[in-house]
């Protein structure tokens, strides 16, 4: 059974997947072997699925601007990928997002699969923002979080 919980930017495993993730992104957009992502906002906040010790998914929630964060980073080990795990993932993101003052969350992508996981979720397409507003292979989504409710 997985758990997915906050960690902090500079966790081992965290970094571990990132560099998985970029390693992959590098592969399938032929992109310089030394690409690097940008660095997100200090107060951007990290999530880290676990199996057992074993690190198995990650992504970010960053502050873009009051009431807006943006899910960043997603990533899924292979072995991973269909099942609950990136379902977690996202609700976690926005429980963290919500947690923080968020009321909106957003996203960009280009994965087909992804796409159908974010529109499930409740994201709705919207214009691409910045940077991605020239990108054709880019896809951006958003998604109006309620308020959570108290049991």
């Amino acid at each position: 059974m997985a758990t997915v919980a906050e960690c902090p930017a500079d966790d081992g495993l965290l970094l571990a997947l990132m560099t998985a993730m970029t390693a992959e992104l590098v592969v399938a957009h032929n992109l310089p072997t030394d690409v690097r992502p940008p660095p997100l906002a200090p107060d951007s906040r990290y999530l880290l699925a676990r199996d057992g010790e074993r690190a198995i998914g990650c992504c970010a929630v960053e502050p873009v601007e009051p009431g807006l964060y943006e899910l960043k980073r997603m990533f899924v080990a292979p072995d991973a990928r269909g099942t609950e795990l990136p379902g977690a993932l996202v609700a976690e993101s926005e429980r963290v997002a919500r947690r923080h003052g968020g009321v909106r969350i957003r996203l960009e992508t280009g994965v087909p699969s992804v796409m159908r996981l974010y529109e499930r979720a409740g994201y709705r397409r919207v214009p691409n923002f910045p940077p991605h507003e020239s990108d054709p292979g880019s896809v951006c989504y958003e998604k109006v979080l309620e308020a959570e409710v108290q049991r």
